[in-house]
């Protein structure tokens, strides 16, 4: 090979390996959005103590909810396989009482909140 192709090759793979060392320490992580509503959703989901079960982490989060005022929000950051372990597990009871105005709408005690998910 001619040092110039040499070159040329390391110009291209370098930023290749750059990207992929960045994403293998990157900390990946998702926002879960709380807001709590100040007036029951058309079509929304019961958060209960199986939910908990299903998905441990979700209990400290919804226990801090309780602390929400009607309009008040609150994010919340997950490691990147809890959030998506979240996300479908919410989206699967959402699919099962139909749309809201939010990407999930839930009641958890005596209150409502519509949510979604993002990256921070």
């Amino acid at each position: 090979m001619k040092k110039k192709h040499v070159i040329l090759l390391i110009l291209i793979l370098l930023p290749v390996v750059f990207l992929h060392i960045m994403l293998a320490t990157w900390g990946l992580s998702m926002s879960f959005y709380v807001k709590r509503l100040s007036s029951p959703p058309q079509n929304y989901f019961e958060i209960t103590e199986e939910d908990f079960r299903e998905i441990p982490e979700l209990k400290k989060i919804f226990e801090d909810l309780r602390k929400l005022a009607p309009g008040e929000s609150r994010s919340y950051e997950l490691d990147i396989d809890t959030g998506n372990k979240v996300h479908s597990y919410l989206t699967e009871k959402q699919a099962g009482v139909g749309e809201c105005s939010y990407t999930y709408c839930f009641k958890y005690g005596d209150a409502y909140y519509g949510a979604h998910m993002g990256t921070p």
